[in-house]
């Protein structure tokens, strides 16, 4: 099983108007437009404290897309799809002959509501038969996350990546330990309690 980035988020989560402002570098939109001296710091924070957030929950923020590669058919009727919220779901494999990811799999149904995501065999049908080709066979081409826009992502999860940029911002260069780092880690903790998908890669 293997996982890949194939388009990355157009937005994040957290504006740098945002960050400015709870990292209390500017009082309102005005002065943190006026504020751009850490600008390219703040941007590198927003991002890697996305990231960091997406693997720990192991769920998709805004919509991106991914290829999930597999092996073998499942023993089940459905697969699996990491990083939900799941949005769409394209299954494409390679036979033993085959130049490319050739055949498309149409008898499948693709579930948004479970969670995780999963495509599911239509009743009465059965995964493909064919010899597969040995490496990476089957290639699902799926897009995830909760919206296009930062709205679209719950409130908890974007102040926990609020206090992951304040965790980056105010302790950059340093190794610590102790109270303040306790402290970071339990909030983040209470407020990831809900969105952790522990279901995905088992």
């Amino acid at each position: 099983m293997i996982l890949e980035l194939e388009t990355a988020p157009t937005v994040e989560p957290v504006s740098l108007t945002e960050a400015k402002v709870h990292l209390r570098l500017a009082v309102g939109a005005t002065a943190a437009a006026a504020y751009t001296t850490e600008d390219t710091e703040l941007g590198m924070w927003i991002t890697a404290a996305r990231s960091v957030i997406e693997k720990e929950i192991g769920r998709a923020l805004i919509t991106q897309s991914k290829v999930l590669y597999l092996d073998a058919w499942p023993d089940e009727n459905y697969i699996k799809i990491p990083y939900p919220p799941l949005q769409t779901a394209v299954v494409t494999y390679r036979l033993e002959d085959d130049d490319g990811y050739d055949n498309t799999l149409s008898t499948i149904d693709v579930d948004t509501v479970s969670d995780p995501g999963r495509v599911i065999l239509q009743p009465n049908e059965s995964w493909p038969t064919g010899t597969l080709y040995p490496d990476k066979p089957i290639k699902i081409s799926f897009d995830c996350g909760y919206g296009d826009e930062a709205a679209d992502v719950p409130k908890p999860v974007k102040a926990a990546i609020l206090l992951k940029i304040s965790d980056l911002y105010e302790n950059r260069g340093s190794v610590y330990v102790g109270v303040t780092a306790t402290k970071f880690r339990d909030a983040i903790d209470s407020l990831l309690t809900n969105y952790h998908d522990y279901t995905v890669w088992k």
